[in-house]
């Protein structure tokens, strides 16, 4: 795989942990904020903020393996083009019915 494929789909991975790890902060102090009884607009603000600046800087620890990524986008390419394949084969093998002429009367 080239080089800067791989760093796309690298960078790609770091971003769906990054959002992956907000929402489920988010969600989590969200339900705790209300248990407290202390939801308001202005601490769904702030919970939102914080998860997302803990989320950039926990995501930044997170070591991304490369093969096994690079792996991964090479089957889920070979995937895409059978299923691609598959569903080309039939609308190729489709017959269309002739239209029924209009008579004017």
């Amino acid at each position: 795989m080239k080089k800067n494929k791989l760093k796309a789909l690298v960078k790609s991975a770091r971003k769906n942990t990054t959002e992956t790890i907000k929402a489920t902060l988010v969600a989590q102090l969200k339900e705790a904020a209300e248990k407290l009884g202390v939801a308001s607009k202005k601490t769904t603000k702030e919970i939102e903020k914080t998860a997302k600046n803990l989320a950039k800087k926990l995501s930044a620890e997170v070591k991304v393996d490369k093969d096994t990524l690079a792996k991964a986008a090479t089957e889920a390419k070979e995937v895409a083009v059978v299923k691609e394949t598959v569903a080309a084969e039939p609308k190729a093998a489709k017959t269309t019915k002739p239209k029924a002429e209009k008579v004017a009367g």
